[in-house]
């Protein structure tokens, strides 16, 4: 019986101008030869079939015909090829640009066939050689669709000055629904929700880091915000990352407990957390009756293949308060190339046939 081959998904780093050459070739368990096909574009650079004096004896120049269309089968010894990206920055953050609601990595997809069976398509992400950023937000020009949940507007404000060493050009908003009982205990919490652009596949992300500043205008911070719910303590989260699609579309949520980040006091605060299932995150049970606990790998790993939401706690007292953020960047680990993500993790793209 035939084993249906892996297209794996990569990560690597390169700088504006740089070119470099890649094998395609497919995670085959039989140890079949496998032939690589192009099924997606890039959006920030160009693919490149080898050179026949590249491809037969090593020589420069390494790229031959470019890759204009999909599908196409990749001709190249070990299913090789070019990846060029462009000098240019595309306008990323550039004011008049909608590269904003882009992400900042670039990727393509490809799929194998080992003469028997074609794979499931296979990722390959470029991030910056300088930053590793596969999104971020500067705020530099607007509020990059940035929202609120559990607010009274939705709407955040955009403010293009600088306060303090970090912030310059952010974004924030103002407790304006509060919702305390006679205990004066909070029972509506609101959060900044993160843009479109932060949602879908970011499995190369695994390893990496999920960086951001707060900083506040007014507030008192000298207690921590309770929430209740149903007479109910719930401890509060900083982070949150929703897949909808999750555990067969039941949904799986993980969080970063505040209490294992940095205290926030209003200052000026540098949040730096760790994308692996080990860093600090938790898992909704979805039960009450039972504790948020540490995900396995594969359920961290499928949440990081297809998010569907982001939220980033605002409410941090009881009372009103004015939150603001900035540096957002969502950075890859070190590029391991083709095993960026486990292989136990990749029996699927999205990490539901898993055996790590």
């Amino acid at each position: 019986q035939n084993n249906a081959p892996l297209a794996l998904h990569h990560l690597y780093e390169i700088a504006n101008g740089d070119e470099v050459v890649i094998s395609l070739r497919g995670h085959d368990l039989d140890g079949d030869k496998t032939t690589a096909t192009i099924t997606k574009l890039p959006r920030l650079g160009s693919l490149f079939q080898l050179s026949q004096v590249y491809n037969t004896h090593g020589y420069d120049p390494k790229a031959g015909s470019k890759i204009a269309s999909v599908p196409t089968v990749i001709t190249g010894k070990d299913s090789r090829l070019v990846y060029r990206r462009s000098p240019f920055d595309h306008g990323a953050h550039q004011l008049g640009s909608d590269n904003d609601k882009k992400r900042d990595a670039d990727e393509f997809e490809y799929t194998v066939n080992d003469g028997h069976e074609e794979s499931s398509a296979g990722k390959v992400t470029f991030v910056s050689d300088k930053t590793r950023s596969l999104a971020s937000s500067t705020f530099r020009f607007a509020d990059e669709d940035w929202k609120t949940i559990g607010n009274a507007q939705s709407n955040v404000r955009h403010e293009a000055s600088r306060r303090g060493d970090n912030m310059n050009n952010y974004i924030y908003a103002a407790d304006d629904l509060i919702d305390v009982d006679g205990d004066k205990n909070d029972r509506r919490l609101w959060k900044f929700a993160m843009p479109d652009k932060y949602t879908g596949w970011y499995g190369a992300w695994y390893g990496g880091k999920f960086e951001f500043t707060l900083s506040s205008f007014s507030g008192d911070y000298s207690g921590v915000n309770d929430h209740w719910v149903d007479d109910k303590y719930h401890p509060l989260n900083l982070v949150e990352i929703y897949c909808e699609s999750c555990d067969l579309f039941k949904g799986v949520t993980i969080a970063f407990p505040l209490s294992k980040a940095q205290k926030f006091d209003g200052g000026e605060t540098n949040y730096s957390l760790t994308m692996t299932e080990s860093g600090g995150w938790v898992k909704d049970p979805q039960n009450t009756l039972f504790e948020w606990s540490a995900p396995t790998r594969c359920s961290f790993i499928e949440v990081l293949s297809g998010i569907s939401s982001v939220k980033i706690l605002g409410d941090f007292t009881n009372w009103y308060e004015s939150v603001s953020i900035d540096n957002v960047r969502w950075v890859a680990a070190p590029s391991k190339g083709r095993y960026q993500i486990p292989v136990c993790a990749q029996d699927s793209p999205d990490c539901r046939k898993c055996s790590c």
